[in-house]
């Protein structure tokens, strides 16, 4: 139909503002949907970065820059067990399911006190065996051999507990064995061992943008978490205990136990698969009458003398200690990362803890995650009514939102502790958090006369992170997998807050060159022993231990010549000084200063061929295999913590669910700015029409 001028409305003929404005609006809210469109793809090319796993996977390298991971097709780990030495051997083999050349980077958990000392690749018929260089020349070594087409294989130290593997030139079809031995020291307390090995790392939720830490770059948690579990382990322990036990079970996991000789067990997972998705303990208890009270284990390697030495204080009662009053700040982690079993298991200790509380003492509770809040402006006395309130608050909360963990720890250590009260602070959390170095200077310095006792929750939690806040905090850590063990390990842990600690703790030896670590020895609680590592060219027959109950002393004197020759002592002092002098590294004043310690570093692992934060593993084959030049790349999903529910983690869900379902990129692009951009102009020009019809 031809329409003439007298059709047309009077108020927009010749100026249609609103017309114009709205299809502005709607070639703008195109034009972000399109920007959307293009980082889409480009997420889809580049997928997730190796670093941001969270388990054990070989990521395949494409030509263009993408990574995905190649199939992991199962975990065999091996521990040979003596005295309170453990090696344990892990082979993890994988095959390269493309049909090109690939080259592999392999993310996994150890041990944070593991000392990684060997490396071999076994692929197909090749044996590569690895080579300790400091850390850049070795990176070095592995890119020149990668581009001269050879098989390699780098191994880097990330955290304390995480490692990469490094895999080039890895043919078509080919089985790839990635062979790692360490070396680590057991956990006495409470009358018990404990052997742990990690099988899943939690994703670490970024607290900050800015890392303390220059060499960690796995700060993001952009996984794909598989539908059905993935990753099967199988796994064997030879023990040779020593003495009689009373007890030998697994916490976690069934297991087969068969008596090999006196004292001697052999021990294997039960399932015929267990999934990578929990954390592995092993807990055997000596009968009564054989709980070791001192133990000395001695070593001579390249001209030096090592000693171990494992001293049990003795218990409170044999002191007739007096007791102070204390205040007790309890902090709970309500983070969505413990959603599921973690929260429930931290609240029925926190709840617990509360029951034991006497009239005497006072309490407050800090709970935390995007936001922190606190139930009293102050400590308030551990009154019936004050406690019901307090229980009545804390049977309400839930997990969600993000961990957002260095406000709540700056609360808690804001007050100091009167001088007639003893002031603990009890920290229950999984740790899963990023910034740790930020986290570990504020509690340097504004710990003052506070204590602070850490409380790990759920089947992966951040071991790392724990032990050391709670050394540095010169408190205790105590990790809490599963509900059943709520009420035993709470009741141990409130144990100790009742007792004094061992306090000004130190040796006197003598000797040529003599050096202690850990130096300084950190507080002892009820139940923990002393062990130190020593090392000098010459040592004195014996030593003196000693320290300070309250006003009570101790000591005791110690026979090194009747010490127990075993393997290994001198990779346990090496590791335990590498640890100390990364501490002092991280606090240095002067750039000098900085460069000294990391030589004496890297100084130290290379004598002992160990895997540092500035030392590698690297293995090169001397024959050219590949003259293709090219990569290729394949995904692999890993699992979930046990116990982990990514619904109520808002986190998470951001990072894992949408790089998984939309491939959103959450790094270095604008999508997610693209989206709600293209939303809001698509909500404006809807306004427009609207307001256009209206007129």
């Amino acid at each position: 139909m031809k329409t003439s001028a007298a059709d047309i409305d009077p108020v927009n003929h010749g100026n249609d503002r609103p017309g114009v404005l709205l299809r502005l609006l709607g070639a703008l809210a195109l034009y972000a949907c399109f920007g959307l469109l293009a980082e889409y793809a480009y997420a889809s090319n580049n997928e997730t970065r190796p670093m941001e796993s969270t388990g054990g996977s070989v990521w395949l390298l494409t030509e263009n820059g993408s990574y995905a991971n190649a199939l992991l097709l199962e975990t065999d780990v091996s521990f040979d067990v003596s005295g309170i030495i453990a090696r344990a051997t892990v082979r993890q083999r994988f095959r390269n399911t493309a049909s090109m050349w690939a080259e592999g980077i392999y993310v996994f958990p150890l041990p944070e006190n593991a000392a990684v000392d060997h490396f071999k690749l076994h692929i197909g018929e090749r044996q590569v065996v690895g080579q300790i260089q400091e850390r850049a020349l070795a990176k070095k070594t592995y890119e020149n051999a990668r581009n001269q087409g050879k098989q390699a294989g780098l191994i880097e130290q990330q955290r304390a507990n995480v490692f990469t593997t490094t895999l080039a030139n890895i043919s078509p079809g080919e089985d790839i064995t990635v062979e790692i031995e360490y070396q680590q020291t057991l956990d006495y307390k409470d009358g018990n061992y404990r052997l742990r090995f990690p099988m899943v790392i939690g994703p670490r939720f970024n607290a900050t943008n800015n890392s303390q830490d220059q060499h960690i770059n796995d700060t993001d948690v952009s996984t794909v978490i598989a539908e059905t579990q993935v990753n099967p382990v199988y796994l064997h322990i030879s023990l040779d205990a020593g003495i009689p036990l009373e007890r030998l079970e697994s916490t976690y996991h069934d297991i087969n136990i068969k008596q090999t000789g006196t004292h001697r067990y052999s021990i294997a997972l039960s399932a015929e698969k267990v999934f990578a998705d929990r954390d592995f303990e092993l807990v055997w208890t000596p009968e009564l009458n054989h709980q070791p009270q001192t133990a000395v284990f001695t070593e001579q390697h390249q001209g030096y003398s090592y000693a171990l030495l494992s001293v049990l204080p003795p218990e409170l009662d044999l002191l007739g200690q007096q007791l102070l009053p204390r205040d007790l700040v309890f902090i709970l982690d309500v983070s969505g990362s413990m959603s599921g079993t973690s929260i429930e298991q931290a609240k029925a200790s926190l709840i617990q803890a509360l029951g034991r509380l006497d009239p005497e003492d006072r309490f407050n509770i800090i709970w935390f995650n995007d936001r922190t809040e606190r139930l009293y402006p102050r400590t308030m006395p551990a009154t019936n009514d004050n406690i019901r309130s307090a229980i009545s608050v804390v049977d309400k909360l839930h997990a969600e939102g993000g961990t957002v963990m260095l406000p709540a720890l700056a609360l808690a250590l804001s007050n100091q502790p009167d001088p007639s009260r003893v002031r603990q602070i009890i920290f229950l959390t999984d740790g899963n958090v990023d910034n740790e170095h930020e986290l570990f200077s504020l509690i340097n310095q504004q710990l003052g006369d506070n204590r602070l006792f850490t409380v790990g929750i759920g089947s992966a939690p951040n071991s790392h992170f724990m032990r050391k806040a709670a050394r540095t905090g010169r408190g205790s850590f105590t990790h809490i997998g599963d509900v059943d063990e709520v009420q035993q390990k709470t009741d141990a842990l409130l144990r100790k807050l009742e007792s004094p600690a061992l306090v000004n703790i130190g040796l006197n030896i003598q000797g040529l060159n003599v050096e202690v670590y850990p130096d300084p020895v950190a507080d002892l609680y009820l139940g923990e022993p002393l062990i130190v590592l020593i090392r000098g060219k010459q040592l004195d027959r014996q030593l003196t231990v000693y320290g300070d109950y309250g006003e009570s002393s101790w000591q005791q004197t110690v026979i090194l010549q009747d010490g127990k020759n075993h393997s290994g002592i001198h990779t346990a002092w090496a590791r335990s000084k590498i640890a100390s002098l990364l501490e002092q590294h991280h606090d240095a004043d002067t750039k000098k200063r900085g460069i000294e310690l990391k030589q004496q570093i890297v100084q130290t692992s290379i004598d002992h061929h160990l895997v540092s934060r500035f030392t590698s593993l690297v293995a090169v084959d001397a024959t050219p295999v590949n003259s293709s030049g090219s990569l290729y790349s394949e995904k692999l999903k890993t699992n979930l913590p046990d116990g982990w529910k990514l619904g109520q983690n808002r986190q998470l869900e951001r990072q894992q669910i949408l790089m998984a379902q939309l491939n959103l990129p959450q790094t270095a692009t604008a999508a997610t700015l693209h989206l709600i951009i293209a939303i809001m102009l698509f909500s404006l020009a809807m306004v427009f029409y609207l307001i256009r019809k209206l007129l």
